[in-house]
Parts: structure tokens; sequence; C-alpha cells
């Protein structure tokens, strides 16, 4: 679900328009503008089978959706929102609580995210928060990340600074600053990947640094390019541990895995 990041270059001509609301209800596909939505301390409450879209301002939601949600946006938050379809989201700071029936694509500022998704989840943030349970393959993008999400199809994963809870199963593939500058001051936390949770099936992290803590999980090998050894916690179960020295290499030099080509 590559559409996720593609929202974003749509989002500056779409926040010219005014806030209107269009609704695609019915089996018969009908276009509908409604402006007569029932709202309950600041939130606009849905309670319907069709689709949803929004464009405009700062938009709070809460109840359940049948269809999809669409919404290009200032600041979105939706509270307790059961949506039975997809939910494509691009605004500025989001906190979405719920679930998701089907694919969840999300683009902004600050996100933070507690919800189950059905099938592929996309995150695109400065600073992600993110849990829940997620069926399908997900793909992250954060400058600062904290999970404690269970990932049942994988995840792939890139920021700065990166702590990993909850658990993943299927493949994983994190990188923290991808590329080694010579010139650049770093703080502890750049480039850091931290693991606090269960990794299930192994896998491959490109980081500056690699911390393993004592409530982490590791199954199956887990390969870490890395400028320093990976620090272990005792009480640490780390399974099957593989470091490569990074040795100031980029990531996509390391390893044909780190390849974005």
């Amino acid at each position: 679900m590559r559409k996720a990041f593609a929202i974003t270059a749509a989002m500056a001509a779409a926040l010219a328009t005014a806030g209107c609301v269009i609704v695609v209800d019915g089996s018969e596909g009908e276009v509908k503008m409604r402006h007569g939505d029932r709202t309950q301390d600041g939130y606009v409450v849905l309670d319907r089978d069709g689709d949803y879209s929004r464009i405009g301002g700062n938009i709070n939601l809460r109840g359940r959706l049948g269809g999809d949600l669409s919404l290009v946006a200032g600041d979105v938050e939706a509270d307790r929102l059961m949506v039975g379809g997809d939910v494509s989201v691009a605004g500025g700071d989001i906190d979405f609580t719920g679930q998701v029936g089907g694919e969840a694509s999300i683009a902004g500022g600050d996100i933070d995210w507690t919800a189950d998704v059905g099938g592929e989840l996309s995150l695109a943030a400065g600073s992600l928060d993110v849990s829940g349970d997620i069926a399908g393959p997900a793909s992250i993008a954060a400058a600062s990340l904290t999970s404690s999400a269970q990932f049942n199809d994988g995840l792939n994963a890139n920021g700065n600074a990166i702590h990993l809870g909850g658990s993943v199963s299927g493949p994983l593939r994190i990188v923290s600053v991808g590329e080694i500058r010579s010139r650049r001051n770093y703080d502890d936390n750049d480039g850091r990947v931290e693991l606090t949770g269960a990794i299930h099936d192994g896998g491959d992290i490109c980081s500056r640094s690699v911390v393993v803590t004592s409530t982490a999980r590791i199954s199956g090998t887990l390969r870490v390019w890395a400028e320093t050894s990976p620090d272990v916690t005792p009480g640490a179960r780390a399974g099957n541990l593989v470091f490569v020295p990074r040795n100031g290499r980029d990531c996509e030099d390391v390893d044909p895995v780190f390849d974005r080509s």
C-alpha cells in the first residue's frame, strides 16, 4: 500500500478547499453532501455503512463506519472509531484509537496510533507511538518511533531512534540512520535501536547501535550491522545474534537486504 506516502503530495492543495463532507453511501454508490452529522463533545459521531471523506480543518471523529474513511486535514483525533473498510489519513498531529477492518495508510507530524488493523499498515510521521494488533505487513517511517504493537506479518521500519517492544512475527527489517556522515555530531539516541519485546522469526537491523534489554525475547537469527557490538543486558534471550561491524558504511552498502533500489 505505497499510496500512504503519496497522500502528502496532495495535502497542501486539498487544505485550500473548504471543510465540506463528501459521503458515498449505499449500494448504488450515490455521492451526497452531508452537513448534519450528530456531534457530541466536539466530535462528529458516525453511524453508517457507507464511506466517509472529508477535506480541510481539524477533524474529531467517533462512532462506527462500515466503509472506507479518507481524510486530508489539519489535526485529526479519532476516538474509539470502528472502521470496517480502509483508512487513509494525511494530516498534522494524528491521534487514532479504535479498529480498522481493512488497510490503514497514515501520514502526519506527531502520530499516536492505538488501533487493531485487519490488513496492511503504513505509517509516516515525525514522532510515532504505535500499538495494536496488526494482521498484515507493516511499513513504518518516523524520526522517533516507539512501538508496543503486535505485528503478525512482518515489519519494515526506518527511523532515527527506534524503541521496539510488543512483538514481531514474520520478516523484520530495521534501518536507523541509514547513512553515517563523518561531519555530523551524533547524540546517543541517533541511530539507536532498543529491543524490549519479542522477535519470533529473526530479522535484519542496520543502525549505529543496538541495545537488547532484559525483557527482549529473540527467536531465530537476528543479524545486526552496527558501529559497535550490540549491548545485551543480562536476562535477555538473544537467540542467534549475529553482529557484523558496519565500519561507517551506508546501510544499502552493507548487505543487499537494505538496498532500496
